[in-house]
């Protein structure tokens, strides 16, 4: 695996401070510049616990972004805990308006606050009307290796993501929040099983005792307006998961949606290397065609059932308004995956409780790539969404193999795929077209060449034997 030592990283995090179109960014906006790390900022590929400059890289990162050395969320990197934290801001005009609250007045960070709690007390919890809170999960400092041959093959129901302590963190601080919308932001994408080998498609369900784990987090408390947000994979996703709690089965399932946007630099459309020789030079060409044909070719195969579709949307919902299946405001029609390059942007108009979700693309001036808009209750399970799977018994025991990963008998919660599950038999199918396809981009060339090589040799045999 290529690694970055934190000499370089910091060269590389010098340069773009440097550039001026960041710098007039920093200046003339009151963005709040924050994040956590995934492997590429770790400086490993598909980078995990083992990686000797994992504390370092994490502390590099937050010099990079600013953190406070002061701030809690440093000193954990510091210890060697991870780069994860939670920053709550509020909108209320009448309170200042728009402003970052420091963890004390948050009460969320439980490594300030303290870790206290009582379940009953949830039942009682008043929520903000107007607050956002932004929890960020380190994916990488702390995760289990991938297997190695067969094993990597496997789901490991004994892989963790973030380690003990850091699950104890966020466990506590989401139980906390009183915000009116949670977003949970990590690198790796949580929903979809994609590809059995984690070495080839890091995701959360190659170790579905920890996605399980995660899930139960958001959702035993009752959290408003949860929205996972991922990146990593080089594209935009709109995915979708009906959940509900086992011990409210009469209760409506609740959409947990999760946005994953990546990258501004590169993406499956363009060139999904991040190598600069293959953004300048004459393999660009090859590489851009080869790219965004496998990955379309993948969404056209590849049982998807996480993956909104807006060709989904029900007949009974006469609202208008409201896009839960994405093609909203000009956007892709459609399953909802972009390979172009793109940000995204989550906006939340509080007149009317209602949360809009984009992928934008390089024109700023165009339509966004994918947009989703939902109610603030239909996400905090208040009222039911539309074509939400609602036959719960006969999700609630069930057990064994899922294309979507397992569901942990016993668990807290029970999350199924909105457009239902696969057969084994159709997503074997899909993993064998799909290897053939990159096989041919990869090998096809080399065949090619050699077969011209041959012929080339038979014909100057034949010519030497005349």
């Amino acid at each position: 695996m290529s690694q970055a030592t934190p000499d370089r990283l910091k060269s590389f995090y010098d340069v773009q401070l440097k550039d001026p179109s960041y710098q007039n960014f920093l200046k003339t906006t009151n963005a709040t510049i924050f994040g956590t790390i995934d492997d590429h900022d770790m400086g490993m590929n598909n980078g995990d616990e083992t990686y000797e400059f994992k504390q370092q890289s994490g502390v590099q990162f937050l010099e990079f972004t600013g953190e406070d050395r002061n701030n809690i969320m440093f000193k954990r990197a510091l210890n060697g805990n991870g780069v994860y934290g939670v920053k709550v801001f509020e909108f209320d005009g009448d309170r200042g308006g728009n402003r970052l609250l420091s963890d004390e007045e948050a009460g969320i960070d439980p490594d300030v606050v303290g870790y206290d709690i009582e379940m009953k007390d949830l039942q009682l919890k008043e929520y903000k009307e107007k607050r956002v809170a932004i929890f960020l999960l380190d994916a990488r400092t702390n995760r289990s290796p991938w297997g190695e041959g067969f094993d990597a093959w496997k789901r490991n129901y004994s892989g963790d993501f973030l380690g003990e302590p850091q699950w104890d963190w966020f466990e506590t601080a989401i139980l906390k929040s009183d915000a009116a919308v949670n977003i949970i932001v990590n690198g790796l994408q949580v929903h979809p099983f994609r590809h059995p080998n984690a070495n080839t498609a890091e995701q959360w369900a190659q170790f579905p005792a920890s996605r399980q784990r995660l899930y139960d987090a958001i959702l035993r408390g009752g959290v408003r307006s949860p929205i996972l947000i991922s990146g990593d994979v080089h594209m935009a996703q709109l995915m979708r998961k009906d959940c509900w709690l086992r011990s409210h089965p009469s209760s409506p399932t609740r959409p947990l949606i999760e946005f994953t946007t990546s990258g501004m630099t590169h993406s499956w459309g363009s060139v999904f290397a991040s190598s600069q020789k293959f953004h300048e030079t004459w393999r660009y060409y090859p590489m851009h065609v080869m790219s965004k044909t496998i990955m379309t070719v993948a969404h056209a195969i590849f049982p998807m059932p996480d993956l909104m579709d807006s060709g989904t949307r029900s007949p009974s919902d006469v609202d208008q308004t409201m896009f839960e299946n994405g093609g909203a405001e000009g956007g892709k029609q459609g399953k909802q995956y972009s390979l172009e390059k793109n940000f995204g942007e989550v906006e939340i108009f509080w007149k009317n409780k209602t949360i809009v979700i984009r992928a934008i693309g390089e024109d700023a001036n165009a339509p966004p790539l994918l947009s989703a808009s939902f109610s603030m209750d239909q996400l905090s399970g208040l009222e039911p969404t539309p074509g939400a799977i609602n036959d719960i018994k006969s999700f609630q025991n069930r057990g064994g193999f899922m294309i979507d990963g397992n569901i942990i008998q016993g668990s807290e919660s029970v999350c199924v795929n909105h457009r239902g599950t696969t057969s084994d038999g159709h997503f074997l199918i899909g993993v064998i077209a799909m290897t053939l396809v990159l096989s041919f981009f990869l090998l096809g060339p080399q065949f090619l060449l050699l077969h011209f090589i041959v012929n080339r040799w038979k014909s100057r045999k034949n010519t030497n034997r005349i």
